[in-house]
């Protein structure tokens, strides 16, 4: 077989302005390039060359992070480039108790890696600096950087072209000098975006576009049921004398051991299983004809009658048993509660499972050779992929190598590379490489789902209408107990799963008695995490429950919260900012609604703090969503820019959640199967978004998540103002918006 060019792959990429090269997880040649550290290497001519070890989803990485990169060295931005790096422990996070991981994550790069790109940057500053002093025989307190030179105090220059190779040969200086906040030239910048051009004029590698020389194409048929299995092929003879067609593969149901990579519920049998069937041709569309024409039986296996009645009966029991695990105790509540059982105000509430659902569908290129393999393609976690790879085949880690492109979307899909096992096994088969990608249908019928969950929640007000004891209890498929068993909080009831009250059990209203229980209701269904993971639900259930009781006392929603949250200053500020920007309280007739959460990152990483507004407006018989305002304090900003895109993305995808997913089971699997019956939030929907970001002397805290959780109870909210009526079950009906009268 021809060896891969890795050059074909990286071909056409270059755009103007800070240059960029697409995000392929292989090196051009570096002949001419000096690395200084992990993280840079300059040419001669004084090119310098960023490492970005975070794959690019769309939350602007591929800008932000290389920001930081360049302002501590000094770099001159416009002649800056990008290349994706793998292969180095520095490249590495780790994001809980797990060893540490090279993936895009839980809102935790810029968090994670602030401050080793700024002492990665500083310590080359500092050896092109002491390269330059040595040069001129001079001290070198004599000399300052300025935008890619070394200057001395006769004004006197060195481009860092000039210095790299003598200062890679300088021991680098493991703790830096940083420079003050206020030397800053590009962290804080609203600079643009470096992927904008290329994601405009075609240009820009997505996994779906790899080309690698000798390449076929597969299009891939998954059993219905999550626990499907192939029983029969019945014409491949024919369909192997279709145009084009090379091969019909088995692809095995391959179970995931690492919990990084994890998607398979470990009751079920997965091996030896086949659940899979594809066709490996010269063309796509040659696989997909052929693939339609191929006659197979598939099986439902142990969960072939699961259903949504079954689902939803197993969540309305979970809600109402005896007893729960317990995560958070504080004061007596099950005694008030049961003291005061005439006064109990009770909400419940429930999420369906919901799909990923990105544009771009999961696919992967594969290359097996010799007990090696060359993977291509929209892949979130380099290190999942290898390790998952590397126990299909056999080999080491090492021995995988993992090209990452952009990643037409993710929201956390792609970290899980069961796509990529499809493509091994199917290369394996026909000895050459092969790009699989999966159909649309394919794609939302087959995720790894966000878990349903609900919620029952109970309290008593005490004499001035505020909470004096609240019972919260939340079920449902526990994430954590699917795929990161050893994340779960053990007690002697259990272990819970903090996933699922994430934004309960550690917010921050004063609530002198308060009880916070998980019950898991196992299911076979495939689950991993998704954007915001199980904030979605349980800041909607909290938030529309402290909704609940304001209206209850008669208190003002803001007033209400603002109240609650007075011990912690920070939350205040972002409640009373969206607040006075909203004009809340200012204007009779307009509905609004307002929530608040202080999202916590993994093991306490980070807390960024959001509130946001909800605004109506009536559109003849019906309500519409007019506007969202969002209050965050997310410490440094690095960049204005990609802030504001995450805020307009993220309630964009929250409101998607909202108003519109839901995924539905029976026959032991999904029923829904596209956009026109999984339908996405479209264009002339999308409200004005009005971001209120706030300034904050803390480090860079996480954000790709944070602004999703307050949008459904702010909005169910503003339509109980509007209409009268109580919103429990995501996503909203339609019939939600119509106007009383």
């Amino acid at each position: 077989m021809t060896p891969v060019s890795r050059r074909f792959i990286l071909a056409g990429a270059a755009v103007t302005a800070a240059s960029l090269i697409i995000p392929i997880g292989v090196r051009q040649s570096r002949a001419a390039e000096t690395e200084i550290t992990d993280w840079i290497a300059i040419a001669p001519n004084g090119e310098v060359t960023l490492a970005l070890s975070q794959p690019e989803v769309g939350q602007g990485s591929y800008t932000a992070l290389p920001q930081i990169l360049a302002d501590e060295l000094d770099a001159d931005w416009q002649r800056v480039k990008i290349r994706f790096a793998t292969g180095k422990a520095a490249y590495k996070i780790a994001f809980r108790q797990e060893a540490p991981a090279q993936k895009e994550g839980a809102s935790m790069s810029t968090t994670a890696l602030y401050g080793r790109l700024r002492t990665a940057g500083a310590a080359a500053r500092d050896v092109l600096t002491r390269a330059a002093a040595q040069s001129w025989n001079i001290d070198v307190v004599q000399c300052h950087t300025e935008n890619g030179f070394v200057i001395n105090a006769r004004g006197e220059s060195l481009s860092y072209g000039e210095l790299a190779a003598a200062a890679a040969n300088l021991p680098l200086n493991a703790d830096p000098p940083l420079k003050d906040s206020s030397a800053f030239r590009l962290i804080g910048k609203p600079l643009a975006r470096l992927d904008t051009p290329a994601k405009c004029d075609g240009s820009a590698i997505f996994g779906m576009d790899v080309a690698v020389p000798g390449m076929l194409n597969a299009a891939i048929k998954t059993a219905r049921s999550v626990t499907g299995e192939l029983t029969a092929i019945k014409n491949e003879t024919d369909i192997l004398k279709m145009a084009g067609v090379r091969a019909v593969v088995k692809i095995a149901a391959l179970a995931i051991a690492n919990e990084d990579a994890g998607t398979q519920h470990p009751q079920l049998p997965y091996l030896p299983r086949y659940n899979a069937v594809c066709v490996v041709a010269d063309q796509f569309w040659q696989a997909k004809r052929a693939l339609d024409a191929l006659e197979v039986t598939f099986e439902g296996g142990a969960a072939g009658d699961l259903s949504t009645a079954r689902i939803d009966a197993m969540l309305a029991g979970a809600l109402d048993a005896e007893h729960g695990v317990t995560a958070l105790v504080r004061g007596q509540p099950r005694e008030i509660l049961e003291r005061r059982s005439a006064a109990v105000i009770e909400r419940r509430f429930v999420l369906p499972h919901i799909a990923h659902a990105p544009l771009e569908p999961v696919n992967a290129t594969a290359s097996y050779k010799h007990g090696s393999v060359e993977v291509w393609g929209s892949i979130q976690s380099v290190t999942a992929c290898q390790q998952a790879v590397a126990q299909a085949v056999g080999c080491a880690p090492d021995d995988v190598k993992v090209n990452v492109t952009f990643l037409g979307g993710s929201f956390g899909r792609k970290i899980v590379p069961d796509y990529v096992l499809q493509a091994v096994q199917a290369s394996k088969a026909v000895g050459r490489p092969v790009k699989l990608i999966r159909s649309r249908e394919e794609d939302i019928q087959h995720d790894v789902f966000r878990p349903n969950a609900g919620g029952r929640f109970r309290a008593v007000l005490d004499e001035r209408g505020y909470p004096l004891a609240v019972h919260a209890r939340v079920a449902g498929q526990s994430l954590f107990g699917a795929v990161r068993k050893s994340w779960l909080d053990q007690t002697p009831e259990g272990g819970w799963d903090e996933s699922m009250v994430d934004g309960i059990y550690n917010q921050s209203y004063r609530l002198p008695h308060f009880l916070v229980e998980t019950v898991d209701t196992p299911l076979p269904i495939p689950v991993y995490f998704m954007r915001s993971v199980g904030s979605t639900a349980a800041v909607f259930f909290w938030e529309s429950f402290v909704t609940e009781l304001a209206q209850r006392a008669h208190i003002d929603q803001y007033a209400y919260r603002r109240h609650l949250l007075l011990e912690d200053p920070l939350a205040v500020r972002v409640l009373d900012a969206v607040a006075q920007a909203s004009g809340w309280g200012t204007t009779p007739n307009v509905f609004r609604g307002i929530a608040y959460n202080c999202y916590i990152g993994r093991g306490g990483r980070f807390k960024t703090y959001v509130a946001e507004v909800v605004e109506l407006s009536r559109v003849a018989t019906r309500f519409a969503v007019k506007r969202v305002f969002c209050a965050v304090d997310t410490g440094l900003v690095v960049n204005p820019n990609t802030l504001k895109a995450q805020i307009e993305g993220g309630i964009g995808f929250a409101l998607t959640n909202t108003l519109k997913s839901r995924i539905t089971f029976s026959n032991g699997g999904a029923e829904q199967s596209n956009f026109s019956d999984y339908p996405l939030l479209r264009i002339d929907e999308m409200p004005e978004i009005v971001p209120i970001v706030l300034p904050s002397d803390r480090p860079p805290q996480g954000f790709g998540e944070v602004v999703l959780a307050p949008v459904a109870p702010a909005l169910a909210q503003a339509l109980f103002h509007a209409t009268g009526r109580r919103l429990d079950v995501m996503p909203f009906p339609q019939d939600a918006f119509r106007a009383k009268d």
